[in-house]
């Protein structure tokens, strides 16, 4: 189960973050309706419907407490909620019923629409016009729900990709320019120890770069002739990963300093 799992999230950060957070905002929305739908039937089956609303009535309450104590807002809140509660267990919000699931609908698709368009908003082009302050803010919504992803497939990269890409067939007449790529001495990369246990591959030479892949001590990397140094004095280095077709940015810090240290003192940037 954990290589299907796993698996599928080594192909998934392959997608663009904005088309990821669709997928997960969607497949959240769905599983929050199952579940209230299967409460809600669970209710009517086992006679346990007056005891669910008793504890949500109980839950909120009590969360209320926590956030506002005595505040004028907090008793307010309090008082309509326990009113609601008294409404559902004497039957006097029946005839509302129907309109009220209507309304709570359109509030929570509202607001998971509303979220999802803050936490891509950084990657439209409008974003550019943004003041840099209000551009930060934006910036700290999506690495909120992307350290939640992270969360989800931590240790992915010690399991192969779910689909594997098939390579197209070579022609007999290559490109010039692949033809003197290969005449090109491979420079394998070299991994330290931290980064036999697994690295990311980011699309720009940043922490705040996306996740476009990973390696560990069994990948083949490749190095692209290509190193940045990033404001707070990181070395990046370009390389491409075959195994997943993946071409991105690895930190420095993971690879051994003596290969790191030829590779910035080289010739070629």
């Amino acid at each position: 189960m954990k290589k299907i799992y796993f698996g599928a999230w080594q192909n998934f950060y392959h997608l663009s973050w904005s088309i990821r957070f669709f997928i997960e905002i969607t497949v959240s929305l769905f599983l929050i309706f199952m579940l209230c739908k299967l409460v809600r039937k669970s209710g009517v089956a086992f006679r346990l419907k007056p005891y669910l609303i008793k504890g949500c009535v109980w839950i909120s309450t009590e969360v209320i407490y926590l956030l506002g104590r005595n505040n004028s807002w907090a008793v307010e809140i309090d008082n309509k909620i326990i009113e609601w509660g008294d409404k559902k267990l004497n039957g006097g919000a029946e005839r509302k019923k129907v309109k009220t699931h209507k309304a709570l609908k359109f509030w929570v698709i509202s607001g998971t629409v509303i979220i999802y368009f803050l936490a891509v908003f950084v990657d439209m082009p409008v974003a550019e016009h943004l003041q840099k302050e209000y551009f930060v803010e934006f910036k700290n919504i999506k690495k909120f729900f992307q350290k939640y992803e992270e969360t989800l497939s931590r240790g992915y990269e010690d399991y192969p990709p779910l689909f594997v890409k098939k390579e197209p067939e070579q022609t007999a007449e290559e490109p010039a320019e692949a033809a003197e790529e290969k005449e090109e001495i491979p420079v394998y990369i070299q991994l330290n120890e931290t980064g036999k246990n697994g690295a990311n591959v980011r699309q720009e030479p940043s922490l705040d770069g996306e996740i476009i892949g990973g390696v560990n001590a069994g990948t083949e990397i490749f190095y692209r002739y290509q190193w940045d140094c990033d404001e707070e004095g990181r070395y990046w280095i370009k390389i491409y990963v075959p195994s997943e077709e993946v071409e991105g940015w690895l930190s420095g810090k993971l690879v051994e300093s003596t290969q790191l240290e030829s590779l910035i003192n080289g010739p070629e940037r």
